[in-house]
């Protein structure tokens, strides 16, 4: 691509001075440097290009084109069409021909030229005068799409910017807005033009945001946009928070207020808060756990010394006088050392799974089985070792089959059990029930026992706690805290229901049957 150019001795600047194109011009130039003599000093250039290439391309920052066209049959009769078809191209496509005849040259004007000039005319001292008075209007038009391709360079680039930004002047009215303000005061989009007064503006947005004046915003907001000072932060009724600077323009010309959504930001300051406030608690809780520790020590110690004891005593027992006792007595011996070992189990097994419960080390194991046959291994278990008790099952709609982690059920329902087991102990009945409520799966284990006070029902599922009226029965307060741990770990839940001298009872509830996508889930705590 190539041209010659004829530039007038003036400043240069930053952006493309107009041109004057004159296509066609071969060798020795005299067209171009003819016009070029007729308007020295004027801030334009004289272009020459060679090829339609080189032309398209000057022709957009052009104020007039000149095409020599030697008569209806040259090649350059089409440019006129084809240049008034670019987007952006202002200028005047004027023909430059030799062409006497008046009937051919107005035929050449059909093609599209805005003018036709005989090259005589070009000598002419009338010619300098029309000249100069296109170039001015092309100059007019070209410098009016300049601008307003910079103001639809500036409105898009405002448009893709993620801030809300509106230009008020010295007199506080509206100079310039961005569509984001259409856009979120759709009602009142037709108020947001030149020449509109800040006040009104805000009487508009603040009406169609629904916003009164007894409304705590409001003061805020009026302050802020009364001034045009400072900055604001305003709460949308959505949730939706955003913040809006105003910014003084250079030698006191008026303000440009931006708005930006800082709804992201807030909500993460709102979590750096609540963060800190539960490390805050995380701390108080750990130093509790300190003093409970202390606690859970000296109660563990005594709970495994109490059926350490009966162990011991009773395989003394047998050991010296096992050849002298009956079969009777020494089965009954043997069953206190089961059921003393069986407590021990059952505790090691509570303690052991509730640190792991506390440290995220217990994972879900989700496996097919038959629940109402656990259901009864367990029952019966119990009742092997507590021979006094009557226990009672029945499982209602429940499936056969069901999906859950057994070794998790087996150890709630241990606890249930052995826990009605060890505070019933007059005429004592335990009644464990299970059905379907949709599907979810509900298994109560219900005993006729002490009770425990309604006040203490909320305290029962806490680590260590244990209720007033188990004053003098052997516990530690690990096993219903494990059991709410290991509903909650299950996805189900854990409630209780009581009163004194009329028993508990204790319902889990179990989601349905768990998908395979959550096997080995990892606890979070």
């Amino acid at each position: 691509m190539k041209s010659n150019s004829f530039v007038t001795p003036v400043d240069l600047r930053k952006k493309p001075l107009p041109a004057v194109i004159i296509y066609g011009d071969t060798g020795e130039k005299e067209i171009s440097k003819l016009m070029f003599s007729l308007i020295p000093g004027m801030n334009v250039r004289f272009v020459t290009p060679e090829t339609r290439e080189a032309l398209i391309e000057e022709s957009y920052n052009s104020a007039i084109v000149f095409v020599v066209v030697d008569d209806a049959s040259d090649e350059n009769i089409q440019l006129a069409a084809e240049l008034s078809n670019l987007p952006g191209v202002v200028a005047d496509i004027i023909a430059l021909t030799a062409e006497q005849q008046i009937r051919q040259r107005l035929h050449m004007l059909t093609y599209d030229f805005d003018n036709i000039f005989n090259r005589e005319i070009l000598q002419s001292e009338d010619f300098r005068p029309i000249f100069l008075h296109k170039l001015k209007k092309g100059i007019m038009r070209l410098n009016a799409r300049i601008q307003e391709d910079e103001y639809r360079t500036f409105r898009a680039l405002l448009a893709v910017s993620p801030d809300a930004f509106i230009v008020f002047d010295r007199n506080k009215r509206l100079l310039f807005v961005s569509q984001h303000y259409h856009y979120t005061y759709r009602e009142n989009s037709h108020l947001f033009v030149r020449g509109t007064p800040v006040q009104t503006i805000f009487d508009a947005a603040i009406q169609e945001l629904g916003v009164s004046e007894d409304d705590p915003r409001y003061d805020n907001a009026y302050k802020f946009w009364s001034t045009l000072e400072g900055r604001m932060e305003f709460e949308l009724d959505n949730g939706k928070v955003i913040r809006n600077t105003a910014t003084p323009l250079p030698d006191n010309e008026g303000t440009i207020v931006t708005t930006t959504d800082i709804t992201l930001y807030k909500r993460q300051e709102k979590a750096l808060a609540e963060k800190q406030v539960e490390l805050a608690d995380a701390l108080s809780k750990e130093q509790e756990a300190s003093k409970l520790q202390k606690q859970f020590i000296s109660m563990v110690s005594h709970e495994f010394r109490t059926p350490l004891s009966i162990v011991d005593g009773n395989a003394q027992l047998l050991e010296r006088r096992g050849h002298s006792l009956d079969q009777e007595q020494v089965t009954k011996r043997l069953k206190t050392i089961r059921s003393a070992v069986s407590r021990l189990v059952n505790m090691m097994e509570a303690v052991l799974s509730s640190n792991m419960l506390q440290t995220g080390r217990l994972d879900l194991y989700p496996e097919k089985f038959r629940l109402g046959q656990l259901v009864a291994e367990l029952c019966q278990e119990q009742g092997d070792l507590a021979t006094t008790h009557k226990i009672e099952w029945d499982m209602g709609d429940v499936p056969e089959e069901v999906v859950l982690d057994r070794k998790i059920v087996t150890l709630i329902l241990t606890n249930l059990l052995s826990n009605a087991v060890k505070f019933t102990q007059h005429e004592p009945l335990i009644r464990v029930k299970g059905h379907l409520d949709g599907a979810a799966i509900l298994i109560s284990v219900s005993d006729n026992g002490i009770g425990i006070p309604s006040e203490e029902l909320p305290r029962v599922f806490e680590r260590f706690y244990r209720a007033t009226t188990s004053s003098g029965i052997p516990g530690s307060g690990v096993g219903l805290a494990l059991v709410m741990d290991l509903a909650n770990l299950h996805g189900g839940t854990v409630s209780v229901k009581s009163a004194i001298g009329n028993g508990t009872t204790f319902e889990v509830r179990f989601p349905g049957n768990i998908s395979d996508s959550s096997q080995r889930t990892m606890l979070n705590k």
